[in-house]
Protein backbone atom coordinates (compact mmCIF):
# COMPACT_ATOMS: atom_id res chain seq x y z
CA UNK A 1 0.00 0.00 0.00
CA UNK A 2 1.38 3.48 -0.51
CA UNK A 3 -1.47 5.61 1.34
CA UNK A 4 -4.12 5.52 4.03
CA UNK A 5 -6.58 5.91 1.51
CA UNK A 6 -5.93 2.34 0.12
CA UNK A 7 -7.03 1.39 3.80
CA UNK A 8 -10.88 1.20 5.73
CA UNK A 9 -10.72 3.37 8.69
CA UNK A 10 -10.74 -0.45 10.66
CA UNK A 11 -7.99 -1.09 8.63
CA UNK A 12 -5.88 1.85 9.50
CA UNK A 13 -6.65 1.65 13.29
CA UNK A 14 -5.40 -2.05 13.33
CA UNK A 15 -2.26 -0.89 11.33
CA UNK A 16 -1.35 1.83 14.23
CA UNK A 17 -0.74 -1.25 16.64
CA UNK A 18 2.35 -3.11 17.03
CA UNK A 19 1.73 -5.74 18.97
CA UNK A 20 4.09 -8.83 21.11
CA UNK A 21 4.10 -12.10 20.66
CA UNK A 22 6.11 -13.44 23.02
CA UNK A 23 4.39 -16.57 24.06
CA UNK A 24 1.37 -17.85 22.13
CA UNK A 25 -1.41 -20.92 22.78
CA UNK A 26 -1.98 -22.44 19.43
CA UNK A 27 -3.79 -25.18 21.18
CA UNK A 28 -1.10 -27.21 23.73
CA UNK A 29 -0.77 -24.49 26.02
CA UNK A 30 1.27 -20.92 26.10
CA UNK A 31 4.85 -21.48 24.60
CA UNK A 32 7.60 -18.80 23.35
CA UNK A 33 6.93 -17.94 19.57
CA UNK A 34 10.63 -19.06 18.50
CA UNK A 35 8.36 -19.80 14.64
CA UNK A 36 5.01 -18.92 13.77
CA UNK A 37 2.16 -21.04 14.30
CA UNK A 38 -0.32 -21.36 11.32
CA UNK A 39 -3.17 -19.74 14.14
CA UNK A 40 -0.93 -16.74 15.23
CA UNK A 41 0.15 -16.21 11.34
CA UNK A 42 -3.24 -16.49 10.17
CA UNK A 43 -4.93 -14.17 13.02
CA UNK A 44 -1.79 -11.38 12.38
CA UNK A 45 -2.15 -11.20 8.60
CA UNK A 46 -6.15 -10.80 8.72
CA UNK A 47 -5.97 -8.29 11.55
CA UNK A 48 -3.01 -6.53 9.66
CA UNK A 49 -0.68 -4.39 12.41
CA UNK A 50 2.24 -2.18 10.96
CA UNK A 51 4.92 -4.58 13.36
CA UNK A 52 5.39 -6.74 16.24
CA UNK A 53 7.84 -6.29 18.89
CA UNK A 54 10.34 -9.26 19.74
CA UNK A 55 11.65 -10.35 23.21
CA UNK A 56 14.53 -12.57 24.78
CA UNK A 57 11.76 -15.83 24.69
CA UNK A 58 11.36 -15.22 20.70
CA UNK A 59 15.66 -14.43 20.03
CA UNK A 60 16.64 -18.12 20.60
CA UNK A 61 19.39 -18.27 17.64
CA UNK A 62 20.92 -16.48 15.23
CA UNK A 63 19.66 -18.63 12.55
CA UNK A 64 16.35 -19.28 14.64
CA UNK A 65 16.14 -15.31 14.72
CA UNK A 66 16.62 -14.85 11.15
CA UNK A 67 13.55 -17.54 10.42
CA UNK A 68 11.34 -15.82 13.07
CA UNK A 69 11.78 -12.51 10.92
CA UNK A 70 11.23 -14.23 7.23
CA UNK A 71 8.19 -15.75 7.98
CA UNK A 72 7.19 -12.71 9.81
CA UNK A 73 7.49 -10.78 6.73
CA UNK A 74 5.88 -13.54 4.70
CA UNK A 75 3.09 -12.86 7.04
CA UNK A 76 2.65 -9.12 7.36
CA UNK A 77 4.68 -8.21 3.82
CA UNK A 78 8.55 -7.35 3.30
CA UNK A 79 7.64 -3.54 5.18
CA UNK A 80 6.72 -4.88 8.56
CA UNK A 81 8.00 -3.43 11.11
CA UNK A 82 9.85 -5.48 13.85
CA UNK A 83 11.47 -3.83 16.80
CA UNK A 84 13.34 -4.60 19.70
CA UNK A 85 14.59 -3.60 22.79
CA UNK A 86 18.82 -4.33 22.71
CA UNK A 87 19.87 -1.15 24.73
CA UNK A 88 22.70 -3.19 26.03
CA UNK A 89 23.62 -3.86 29.52
CA UNK A 90 21.05 -5.06 31.95
CA UNK A 91 17.97 -4.72 28.72
CA UNK A 92 19.54 -7.23 26.20
CA UNK A 93 17.27 -8.93 23.77
CA UNK A 94 19.56 -10.88 21.38
CA UNK A 95 20.95 -14.38 22.50
CA UNK A 96 24.19 -13.17 23.93
CA UNK A 97 26.37 -16.36 23.49
CA UNK A 98 25.98 -15.61 19.28
CA UNK A 99 25.55 -11.99 18.96
CA UNK A 100 27.61 -8.73 20.45
CA UNK A 101 26.70 -7.71 23.83
CA UNK A 102 27.72 -4.14 24.68
CA UNK A 103 27.37 -2.57 27.98
CA UNK A 104 24.91 0.00 28.48
CA UNK A 105 24.46 3.49 27.93
CA UNK A 106 26.35 4.84 31.21
CA UNK A 107 29.24 2.68 30.10
CA UNK A 108 29.98 4.63 27.04
CA UNK A 109 29.13 7.95 29.76
CA UNK A 110 31.88 6.38 31.89
CA UNK A 111 34.70 5.87 29.47
CA UNK A 112 37.40 8.84 28.99
CA UNK A 113 35.78 12.03 27.35
CA UNK A 114 37.99 12.04 24.04
CA UNK A 115 36.70 8.31 23.38
CA UNK A 116 32.86 8.48 23.95
CA UNK A 117 31.32 10.15 20.79
CA UNK A 118 33.28 7.45 19.22
CA UNK A 119 32.25 4.94 21.02
CA UNK A 120 28.40 5.83 21.42
CA UNK A 121 27.97 6.06 17.29
CA UNK A 122 30.25 2.94 17.04
CA UNK A 123 27.98 0.86 19.43
CA UNK A 124 24.65 2.09 17.70
CA UNK A 125 26.45 1.48 14.25
CA UNK A 126 27.39 -2.24 14.96
CA UNK A 127 23.71 -2.55 16.51
CA UNK A 128 22.41 -1.73 13.30
CA UNK A 129 24.37 -4.40 11.47
CA UNK A 130 23.71 -7.24 13.42
CA UNK A 131 19.98 -6.47 14.10
CA UNK A 132 19.79 -5.98 9.84
CA UNK A 133 21.09 -9.42 9.54
CA UNK A 134 18.57 -10.98 11.87
CA UNK A 135 15.51 -9.05 10.25
CA UNK A 136 15.13 -6.41 13.02
CA UNK A 137 14.52 -2.99 11.65
CA UNK A 138 13.96 -0.83 14.77
CA UNK A 139 16.02 -0.74 17.99
CA UNK A 140 13.81 1.30 20.96
CA UNK A 141 17.31 3.13 22.03
CA UNK A 142 18.21 5.66 23.42
CA UNK A 143 17.34 6.54 26.49
CA UNK A 144 17.21 10.31 26.86
CA UNK A 145 15.99 10.29 30.58
CA UNK A 146 18.25 12.15 32.71
CA UNK A 147 18.39 9.72 35.39
CA UNK A 148 18.48 12.76 37.98
CA UNK A 149 16.95 10.51 40.52
CA UNK A 150 19.28 7.96 42.40
CA UNK A 151 15.99 5.98 43.87
CA UNK A 152 15.16 5.43 40.27
CA UNK A 153 14.20 1.77 39.91
CA UNK A 154 13.86 2.06 36.26
CA UNK A 155 16.57 3.81 34.65
CA UNK A 156 19.53 3.97 36.54
CA UNK A 157 22.15 2.63 34.36
CA UNK A 158 20.22 2.82 31.15
CA UNK A 159 20.91 6.28 31.00
CA UNK A 160 24.02 7.62 30.05
CA UNK A 161 23.93 10.47 33.01
CA UNK A 162 22.29 13.00 34.75
CA UNK A 163 23.73 16.08 32.94
CA UNK A 164 21.00 17.41 29.77
CA UNK A 165 23.98 18.20 27.86
CA UNK A 166 25.82 14.72 28.35
CA UNK A 167 22.51 12.72 27.70
CA UNK A 168 21.74 14.78 24.39
CA UNK A 169 25.39 14.22 23.29
CA UNK A 170 26.02 10.95 23.54
CA UNK A 171 22.05 10.17 22.45
CA UNK A 172 22.40 12.09 19.29
CA UNK A 173 25.69 9.70 18.16
CA UNK A 174 23.91 6.61 18.91
CA UNK A 175 21.25 7.86 16.95
CA UNK A 176 23.32 8.76 14.16
CA UNK A 177 25.14 5.32 14.09
CA UNK A 178 21.78 3.34 14.02
CA UNK A 179 19.93 5.05 11.66
CA UNK A 180 22.92 5.26 8.96
CA UNK A 181 23.29 1.68 9.19
CA UNK A 182 19.40 1.11 8.19
CA UNK A 183 17.93 0.49 11.76
CA UNK A 184 15.02 3.11 13.33
CA UNK A 185 15.80 4.35 16.40
CA UNK A 186 13.23 5.12 18.98
CA UNK A 187 14.28 7.83 21.60
CA UNK A 188 12.51 7.62 25.03
CA UNK A 189 11.16 8.04 27.43
CA UNK A 190 9.43 10.95 26.39
CA UNK A 191 9.15 13.73 28.57
CA UNK A 192 11.59 12.14 30.70
CA UNK A 193 11.60 9.29 33.08
CA UNK A 194 14.55 10.47 34.98
CA UNK A 195 13.41 11.93 37.99
CA UNK A 196 10.76 9.45 39.29
CA UNK A 197 11.05 6.54 42.18
CA UNK A 198 8.38 4.74 40.95
CA UNK A 199 8.54 1.90 38.08
CA UNK A 200 5.58 2.56 35.49
CA UNK A 201 5.36 -1.05 35.17
CA UNK A 202 3.84 -1.33 38.57
CA UNK A 203 2.95 2.10 39.16
CA UNK A 204 1.91 5.48 37.58
CA UNK A 205 4.57 8.13 38.75
CA UNK A 206 4.88 12.02 39.32
CA UNK A 207 7.36 14.14 38.37
CA UNK A 208 7.38 17.43 40.08
CA UNK A 209 9.36 19.34 38.18
CA UNK A 210 8.90 22.91 37.63
CA UNK A 211 8.39 24.25 33.72
CA UNK A 212 11.49 26.15 34.13
CA UNK A 213 12.99 22.61 34.99
CA UNK A 214 11.56 20.27 32.70
CA UNK A 215 12.50 22.54 29.74
CA UNK A 216 16.17 23.01 31.43
CA UNK A 217 16.42 18.91 32.07
CA UNK A 218 14.11 16.46 31.13
CA UNK A 219 13.18 17.99 27.63
CA UNK A 220 16.52 19.51 26.28
CA UNK A 221 18.16 16.13 25.59
CA UNK A 222 14.93 14.99 23.19
CA UNK A 223 14.92 18.75 21.62
CA UNK A 224 18.85 18.63 20.93
CA UNK A 225 18.65 14.95 19.59
CA UNK A 226 15.44 15.76 17.09
CA UNK A 227 17.14 18.47 15.78
CA UNK A 228 20.93 17.31 14.92
CA UNK A 229 20.06 13.40 14.81
CA UNK A 230 16.54 13.25 13.29
CA UNK A 231 15.29 10.00 15.12
CA UNK A 232 12.94 8.42 13.04
CA UNK A 233 10.68 7.26 16.15
CA UNK A 234 9.98 9.34 19.92
CA UNK A 235 8.45 6.76 22.52
CA UNK A 236 6.56 8.01 25.02
CA UNK A 237 6.73 7.58 28.78
CA UNK A 238 3.35 6.68 31.44
CA UNK A 239 3.92 9.15 33.93
CA UNK A 240 2.41 12.03 35.25
CA UNK A 241 4.20 15.76 34.86
CA UNK A 242 2.02 17.98 36.01
CA UNK A 243 3.92 21.27 35.16
CA UNK A 244 3.54 20.03 31.91
CA UNK A 245 -0.18 18.77 31.70
CA UNK A 246 -1.85 19.09 34.61
CA UNK A 247 -5.48 18.04 33.25
CA UNK A 248 -6.81 15.24 34.27
CA UNK A 249 -8.66 12.04 32.73
CA UNK A 250 -12.12 12.58 32.34
CA UNK A 251 -14.20 11.43 34.94
CA UNK A 252 -11.17 11.13 37.23
CA UNK A 253 -8.81 13.28 39.65
CA UNK A 254 -5.99 11.11 37.88
CA UNK A 255 -3.48 13.79 36.12
CA UNK A 256 -3.37 12.84 32.80
CA UNK A 257 -0.09 10.44 32.04
CA UNK A 258 1.64 11.57 29.04
CA UNK A 259 0.93 9.04 26.84
CA UNK A 260 -2.69 10.35 27.10
CA UNK A 261 -1.85 14.18 26.79
CA UNK A 262 -2.34 15.81 23.73
CA UNK A 263 -0.67 18.89 25.25
CA UNK A 264 2.54 17.02 25.41
CA UNK A 265 2.54 14.32 22.25
CA UNK A 266 0.84 17.41 19.98
CA UNK A 267 1.56 20.80 21.12
CA UNK A 268 5.07 20.26 22.47
CA UNK A 269 6.58 17.40 20.81
CA UNK A 270 5.02 18.03 16.99
CA UNK A 271 4.18 21.55 17.46
CA UNK A 272 6.67 23.08 19.63
CA UNK A 273 9.00 20.72 19.33
CA UNK A 274 8.91 20.13 15.43
CA UNK A 275 9.32 16.41 16.04
CA UNK A 276 7.53 14.94 11.94
CA UNK A 277 8.45 11.33 12.84
CA UNK A 278 6.70 8.86 14.23
CA UNK A 279 5.49 8.86 18.12
CA UNK A 280 5.22 5.39 19.91
CA UNK A 281 3.40 4.34 23.09
CA UNK A 282 5.73 2.13 26.16
CA UNK A 283 4.30 -1.00 26.23
CA UNK A 284 0.41 -0.06 26.97
CA UNK A 285 0.02 -3.27 28.98
CA UNK A 286 1.83 -1.85 32.06
CA UNK A 287 0.09 -1.30 34.85
CA UNK A 288 0.45 2.29 35.14
CA UNK A 289 -1.81 2.37 32.11
CA UNK A 290 -3.50 -1.10 32.13
CA UNK A 291 -4.50 -0.67 35.61
CA UNK A 292 -6.77 2.33 34.83
CA UNK A 293 -8.37 2.06 31.54
CA UNK A 294 -9.41 -1.10 29.47
CA UNK A 295 -7.30 -1.48 26.34
CA UNK A 296 -9.96 0.02 24.00
CA UNK A 297 -9.68 3.29 25.92
CA UNK A 298 -6.29 3.05 26.10
CA UNK A 299 -5.38 2.90 22.40
CA UNK A 300 -8.60 5.74 21.58
CA UNK A 301 -7.11 7.85 24.09
CA UNK A 302 -3.24 7.51 23.22
CA UNK A 303 -4.46 8.27 19.67
CA UNK A 304 -6.44 11.15 20.60
CA UNK A 305 -3.42 12.51 22.11
CA UNK A 306 -1.51 12.50 19.07
CA UNK A 307 0.37 9.06 18.75
CA UNK A 308 1.05 7.08 15.66
CA UNK A 309 1.63 3.42 16.99
CA UNK A 310 -0.06 1.75 20.26
CA UNK A 311 2.75 -0.94 21.40
CA UNK A 312 1.44 -4.11 23.51
CA UNK A 313 -2.06 -3.03 23.81
CA UNK A 314 -3.03 -5.73 25.26
CA UNK A 315 -1.38 -9.22 25.84
CA UNK A 316 -1.63 -11.33 22.78
CA UNK A 317 -1.42 -14.89 24.24
CA UNK A 318 -3.72 -17.00 21.91
CA UNK A 319 -6.78 -16.71 19.42
CA UNK A 320 -8.81 -14.89 22.28
CA UNK A 321 -7.00 -12.26 22.38
CA UNK A 322 -7.50 -10.92 18.84
CA UNK A 323 -10.77 -11.22 19.44
CA UNK A 324 -10.58 -8.46 22.12
CA UNK A 325 -8.58 -6.31 19.91
CA UNK A 326 -11.26 -6.65 17.04
CA UNK A 327 -13.35 -5.33 19.97
CA UNK A 328 -11.32 -2.46 20.92
CA UNK A 329 -11.25 -1.52 17.16
CA UNK A 330 -14.91 -1.41 16.56
CA UNK A 331 -14.84 1.03 19.60
CA UNK A 332 -12.31 3.46 18.21
CA UNK A 333 -14.11 3.06 14.60
CA UNK A 334 -17.17 3.93 16.20
CA UNK A 335 -15.50 7.16 17.71
CA UNK A 336 -14.04 7.95 14.14
CA UNK A 337 -17.61 7.87 12.83
CA UNK A 338 -18.61 10.32 15.68
CA UNK A 339 -15.98 12.79 15.40
CA UNK A 340 -14.72 11.78 18.86
CA UNK A 341 -11.21 10.94 17.16
CA UNK A 342 -10.52 13.00 13.74
CA UNK A 343 -10.23 10.40 10.76
CA UNK A 344 -7.71 13.29 8.82
CA UNK A 345 -5.67 12.70 11.74
CA UNK A 346 -5.90 9.07 11.84
CA UNK A 347 -5.50 8.71 8.36
CA UNK A 348 -2.06 11.33 8.44
CA UNK A 349 -0.43 9.19 11.55
CA UNK A 350 -0.75 6.21 8.59
CA UNK A 351 1.09 7.81 6.33
CA UNK A 352 3.87 8.97 8.56
CA UNK A 353 4.18 4.77 9.64
CA UNK A 354 3.76 4.18 5.61
CA UNK A 355 6.98 6.41 5.07
CA UNK A 356 8.89 4.95 8.26
CA UNK A 357 8.51 1.67 6.73
CA UNK A 358 9.53 2.98 3.54
CA UNK A 359 12.13 4.37 4.99
CA UNK A 360 14.13 1.25 6.91
CA UNK A 361 12.70 -1.67 5.21
CA UNK A 362 14.13 -4.45 6.85
CA UNK A 363 16.55 -6.85 4.56
CA UNK A 364 16.19 -10.14 3.91
CA UNK A 365 19.63 -12.26 5.77
CA UNK A 366 21.74 -13.12 3.33
CA UNK A 367 24.41 -15.67 2.95
CA UNK A 368 27.07 -13.47 4.89
CA UNK A 369 24.88 -12.13 7.23
CA UNK A 370 26.70 -14.28 9.89
CA UNK A 371 29.78 -12.60 9.07
CA UNK A 372 28.50 -9.84 10.31
CA UNK A 373 27.07 -11.12 13.63
CA UNK A 374 29.50 -10.76 16.56
CA UNK A 375 32.25 -10.00 13.83
CA UNK A 376 36.20 -9.26 14.97
CA UNK A 377 35.60 -5.33 15.01
CA UNK A 378 31.93 -6.00 16.86
CA UNK A 379 33.47 -7.87 19.46
CA UNK A 380 36.98 -5.77 19.82
CA UNK A 381 34.54 -2.77 20.41
CA UNK A 382 32.58 -4.56 23.32
CA UNK A 383 36.44 -5.21 24.72
CA UNK A 384 36.93 -1.90 24.23
CA UNK A 385 33.79 -0.22 25.81
CA UNK A 386 34.13 -2.95 28.40
CA UNK A 387 37.23 -2.12 29.79
CA UNK A 388 37.26 2.10 29.04
CA UNK A 389 34.01 1.90 31.35
CA UNK A 390 35.76 0.64 34.35
CA UNK A 391 36.08 2.87 37.07
CA UNK A 392 37.54 2.49 40.25
CA UNK A 393 35.51 4.96 42.56
CA UNK A 394 37.73 4.84 45.52
CA UNK A 395 40.54 3.56 47.19
CA UNK A 396 43.17 1.37 45.08
CA UNK A 397 43.43 -2.26 43.77
CA UNK A 398 46.90 -3.58 44.88
CA UNK A 399 47.52 -6.31 42.06
CA UNK A 400 46.78 -10.52 42.75
CA UNK A 401 49.96 -12.48 43.59
CA UNK A 402 49.71 -15.28 40.63
CA UNK A 403 48.81 -18.05 43.31
CA UNK A 404 46.60 -15.88 45.23
CA UNK A 405 43.53 -17.05 46.76
CA UNK A 406 39.79 -15.20 46.40
CA UNK A 407 36.88 -15.91 47.35
CA UNK A 408 33.99 -14.78 45.75
CA UNK A 409 30.39 -13.42 47.14
CA UNK A 410 28.19 -12.58 44.03
CA UNK A 411 24.62 -12.00 44.03
CA UNK A 412 23.79 -15.69 41.78
CA UNK A 413 25.24 -18.69 40.79
CA UNK A 414 25.93 -17.34 37.26
CA UNK A 415 27.56 -14.15 38.73
CA UNK A 416 30.13 -16.13 40.59
CA UNK A 417 30.77 -18.69 37.88
CA UNK A 418 31.05 -16.09 35.35
CA UNK A 419 33.68 -14.09 37.66
CA UNK A 420 35.53 -17.26 38.69
CA UNK A 421 35.96 -17.78 34.62
CA UNK A 422 37.06 -14.52 34.26
CA UNK A 423 39.74 -14.36 37.00
CA UNK A 424 41.19 -17.92 35.76
CA UNK A 425 41.75 -17.03 32.37
CA UNK A 426 43.35 -13.97 33.65
CA UNK A 427 45.63 -16.19 35.56
CA UNK A 428 45.11 -19.54 35.52
CA UNK A 429 46.78 -20.32 38.98
CA UNK A 430 44.86 -18.34 41.09
CA UNK A 431 42.79 -19.99 43.85
CA UNK A 432 39.45 -18.93 43.43
CA UNK A 433 36.41 -20.30 45.64
CA UNK A 434 32.65 -18.86 45.59
CA UNK A 435 29.29 -18.66 47.17
CA UNK A 436 26.48 -16.35 45.93
CA UNK A 437 23.45 -14.90 47.89
CA UNK A 438 21.18 -17.74 46.14
CA UNK A 439 22.39 -20.30 47.88
CA UNK A 440 24.69 -18.90 50.74
CA UNK A 441 25.61 -20.69 54.03
CA UNK A 442 27.54 -18.48 56.68
CA UNK A 443 29.69 -20.97 58.26
CA UNK A 444 31.20 -22.22 54.75
CA UNK A 445 31.06 -18.32 54.07
CA UNK A 446 33.40 -18.00 57.34
CA UNK A 447 36.26 -21.26 56.37
CA UNK A 448 35.94 -20.23 53.32
CA UNK A 449 37.40 -16.51 53.99
CA UNK A 450 39.95 -17.62 56.70
CA UNK A 451 42.90 -18.57 54.33
CA UNK A 452 41.64 -15.72 51.56
CA UNK A 453 43.71 -12.85 50.23
CA UNK A 454 41.03 -11.08 48.77
CA UNK A 455 37.08 -10.83 49.32
CA UNK A 456 35.25 -10.10 46.30
CA UNK A 457 31.84 -8.91 46.45
CA UNK A 458 29.55 -8.29 43.60
CA UNK A 459 26.69 -6.21 44.60
CA UNK A 460 23.65 -6.17 41.92
CA UNK A 461 21.43 -2.87 42.37
CA UNK A 462 18.88 -2.22 42.29
CA UNK A 463 17.15 -5.33 41.87
CA UNK A 464 16.27 -7.13 38.42
CA UNK A 465 13.15 -5.33 37.21
CA UNK A 466 10.45 -5.92 34.48
CA UNK A 467 11.36 -3.86 31.85
CA UNK A 468 15.18 -6.21 32.67
CA UNK A 469 13.20 -9.40 31.99
CA UNK A 470 10.67 -8.42 28.95
CA UNK A 471 7.33 -6.48 30.46
CA UNK A 472 4.61 -6.10 33.00
CA UNK A 473 3.48 -10.15 32.97
CA UNK A 474 6.81 -10.77 34.88
CA UNK A 475 6.17 -8.67 37.95
CA UNK A 476 4.83 -11.82 40.28
CA UNK A 477 8.11 -13.58 39.58
CA UNK A 478 10.45 -10.43 40.64
CA UNK A 479 12.97 -10.31 43.70
CA UNK A 480 10.82 -8.73 46.82
CA UNK A 481 14.13 -7.93 48.65
CA UNK A 482 17.34 -6.16 48.39
CA UNK A 483 20.54 -8.62 49.12
CA UNK A 484 22.93 -5.22 49.79
CA UNK A 485 22.04 -5.55 53.22
CA UNK A 486 23.27 -9.18 54.00
CA UNK A 487 26.67 -7.96 51.72
CA UNK A 488 27.14 -5.00 53.84
CA UNK A 489 26.78 -7.23 57.50
CA UNK A 490 29.26 -9.55 56.12
CA UNK A 491 31.65 -6.91 54.67
CA UNK A 492 31.48 -5.26 57.90
CA UNK A 493 32.02 -8.56 60.21
CA UNK A 494 35.26 -9.80 58.26
CA UNK A 495 38.57 -8.75 58.70
CA UNK A 496 42.36 -9.09 57.52
CA UNK A 497 41.67 -9.88 54.35
CA UNK A 498 41.93 -7.12 51.68
CA UNK A 499 38.48 -6.49 50.11
CA UNK A 500 36.86 -5.40 47.11
CA UNK A 501 33.55 -4.14 46.29
CA UNK A 502 32.08 -4.41 42.62
CA UNK A 503 28.90 -2.51 41.96
CA UNK A 504 27.54 -5.01 38.94
CA UNK A 505 25.19 -2.47 37.24
CA UNK A 506 24.05 0.86 39.10
CA UNK A 507 26.84 2.68 40.83
CA UNK A 508 24.09 4.59 43.23
CA UNK A 509 24.73 2.92 46.64
CA UNK A 510 28.28 2.73 46.10
CA UNK A 511 28.64 5.05 49.14
CA UNK A 512 26.98 2.61 51.41
CA UNK A 513 30.30 0.35 50.70
CA UNK A 514 33.11 3.04 51.07
CA UNK A 515 33.89 2.64 54.53
CA UNK A 516 33.38 -1.25 54.60
CA UNK A 517 36.00 -1.85 52.18
CA UNK A 518 39.36 -1.40 50.58
CA UNK A 519 37.98 -0.53 46.68
CA UNK A 520 35.03 -0.14 44.87
CA UNK A 521 34.69 -0.12 41.29
CA UNK A 522 31.66 -0.20 38.87
CA UNK A 523 31.13 -1.59 35.54
CA UNK A 524 27.71 -0.82 35.07
CA UNK A 525 26.99 -3.95 33.74
CA UNK A 526 26.55 -7.01 35.22
CA UNK A 527 25.72 -9.68 32.44
CA UNK A 528 27.26 -12.85 33.32
CA UNK A 529 27.55 -14.61 29.05
CA UNK A 530 29.18 -13.20 26.90
CA UNK A 531 30.07 -14.34 22.74
CA UNK A 532 30.67 -18.28 22.80
CA UNK A 533 29.83 -18.46 26.32
CA UNK A 534 32.64 -16.34 27.63
CA UNK A 535 31.81 -14.58 30.97
CA UNK A 536 30.33 -11.25 30.06
CA UNK A 537 32.79 -8.07 28.70
CA UNK A 538 32.30 -6.27 32.25
CA UNK A 539 33.75 -9.80 34.01
CA UNK A 540 36.53 -9.72 31.83
CA UNK A 541 37.94 -6.45 32.54
CA UNK A 542 37.25 -6.42 35.83
CA UNK A 543 39.69 -9.96 36.18
CA UNK A 544 42.12 -8.16 33.80
CA UNK A 545 42.64 -5.40 36.12
CA UNK A 546 42.31 -7.25 39.64
CA UNK A 547 45.10 -9.00 37.88
CA UNK A 548 47.20 -5.87 37.51
CA UNK A 549 46.60 -6.35 33.24
CA UNK A 550 45.18 -2.95 33.27
CA UNK A 551 44.08 -0.14 34.84
CA UNK A 552 40.14 1.28 35.38
CA UNK A 553 39.86 4.38 33.79
CA UNK A 554 36.97 5.46 33.71
CA UNK A 555 34.89 8.22 35.55
CA UNK A 556 31.60 7.76 36.99
CA UNK A 557 29.23 9.94 35.04
CA UNK A 558 26.50 10.39 37.68
CA UNK A 559 26.63 12.30 40.89
CA UNK A 560 26.54 9.44 43.73
CA UNK A 561 24.33 10.36 46.89
CA UNK A 562 26.06 10.50 50.33
CA UNK A 563 24.14 8.57 51.92
CA UNK A 564 21.94 5.23 52.22
CA UNK A 565 19.46 5.09 49.40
Amino acid sequence: MSSSQDLSVEQCIAFKMMLDIRFFDAGDGPAPVLTLPSLLAQELAEFGPCGVILFRENLDSVGQCQQLTAELRDCLGPEVLIGVDQEGGRVTRLPRQETTSFSGNMAVAACPVNEQDELAQGVGAAQAAELLALGININFVPSLDVNSNPRNPVIGARAFGDTPAQVGRLGGELVKGLQSGGVAAAVKHFPGHGDTSQDSHVDLPCVTRSLEQAHAVDLAPFVQVIAEADPAMVMTAHIQYPALDASCIPGTDVIRPATLSRTMMTDLLRVRMGFTGVIITDALDMQAISAMLTPAEAILGCFKAGVDIALMPLLVRSGQSFGQLREALAMIADAVRTGDLDEKELRASVDRILALQQKFTGLEPGADANAVIACQSHLALEKRLAEASLTLLWGQLNTLDANAVVHLLMPGDESAGAMKAALLSASPSLRVSWQSLESFDPATERELLANADLYLVGVSEPAVSAVALGGAEDLPHLPDHSPASVQKALLSQTQNVQKVVVMLNSPYRAREFEPLADSVLATYDGATIGFGGRPGPAYEALAKALCGQMGAVGEVPVTLPADSI
